[in-house]
């Protein structure tokens, strides 16, 4: 059995996350000097400025990483389209459209089949996400999770009304 992986908010950040953030700053911090140095030249600005500014931005950096560092993991779990590749139940015919239960919410959702009607009850596979309406196609009854359907009554990924 495969191991979940922790939510997003519980994982900490690695030395590889920090190296990446780092490396991923450093242009920025080298074109800042750069033009830092050119305006001290031009308008002959002390030179400690350009330290003091150097400074702060790195002190910015330092602060920003604890807010921003999950966007530089590249492990991170995707948040969106979560539903896609899914299993629900039709909750309200699907005539092409209509209502499906998956993971415990009811959703809009539209067969992807225009001609083909679902009934009340039968399991669907989540095709497609389009804004807030799930397109789904019927599974075949010699899916897995149709067969666990008919010996239990119920989808075992589907929660159970009692």
């Amino acid at each position: 059995m495969q191991s979940e992986p922790r939510a997003p908010e519980s994982r900490r950040w690695e030395r590889r996350i920090l190296l990446r953030y780092t490396l991923l700053q450093l242009p920025a911090l080298a074109l800042l000097i750069a033009v830092l140095w050119l305006l001290a030249t031009w308008f002959e600005l002390p030179r400690l400025w350009l330290g003091l500014v150097a400074v702060i931005w790195i002190i910015k950096d330092i602060a920003l990483f604890p807010l921003v560092w999950r966007a530089y993991d590249p492990e991170a779990t995707p948040r969106g389209n979560t539903l896609v590749g899914g299993v629900a139940r039709v909750v309200q015919e699907l005539s092409p459209e209509g209502v499906v239960e998956i993971q415990g919410e009811l959703w809009r959702a539209r067969s992807a089949q225009q001609d083909l009607r679902l009934q009340k009850d039968s399991l669907v596979h989540v095709t497609a996400m389009q804004g807030l309406l799930l397109e789904v196609t019927p599974l075949p009854p010699s899916s897995p999770e149709n067969a666990a359907s008919e010996n239990n009554s119920h989808s075992p990924s589907l929660p159970v009304d009692s």
